[in-house]
């Protein structure tokens, strides 16, 4: 039979309401962690043209300018999509945030479009060109 002295025995109590503290303030500490207060973004994407350094395997010259667009989930978010290129390109996104927004091709003045949604479900998203797969993609991350 093991025995415990007064010694051993406050020593363990001390080590249990130490680990039992930590992990209750851990936890305690995530859930106090504030949602983010939903913002305005307002996002700028271009069509890229790489035909002056792209291999010819590729199906396509062209990407956006950024691949990840990164935000909160209830954010409403404008992105403002240019194509200073000599074809058109489209910016086309599914469920739940539905786009297909077609920018014409450069004339004399760089053509643009304007795409708000309202950022409702977190997960990740991703959009395209239909004009030029599979280079020209991208994805929109909701946290949330």
């Amino acid at each position: 039979m093991v025995t415990w002295s007064t010694r051993d025995l406050l020593i363990a109590t001390i080590l249990l309401a130490a680990i039992v503290g930590s992990v209750s303030g851990l936890g305690a500490s995530y859930l106090a962690h504030p949602t983010p207060t939903p913002q305005t973004r307002d996002i700028y994407l271009f069509a890229q043209d790489l035909s002056f350094s792209a291999p010819s395997n590729l199906g396509s010259d062209y990407i956006y300018s950024s691949s990840q667009i990164t935000v909160n989930r209830g954010d409403t978010v404008t992105i403002h999509f240019y194509n200073p290129t000599d074809k058109a390109h489209s910016f086309t996104i599914g469920a739940p945030y539905t786009n297909d927004v077609v920018v014409a091709a450069q004339s004399t003045v760089i053509q643009n479009a304007n795409i708000t949604i309202t950022t409702s479900q977190a997960g990740s998203f991703a959009f395209h060109c239909k004009f030029h797969p599979p280079q020209m993609t991208g994805t929109i991350l909701v946290n949330g």
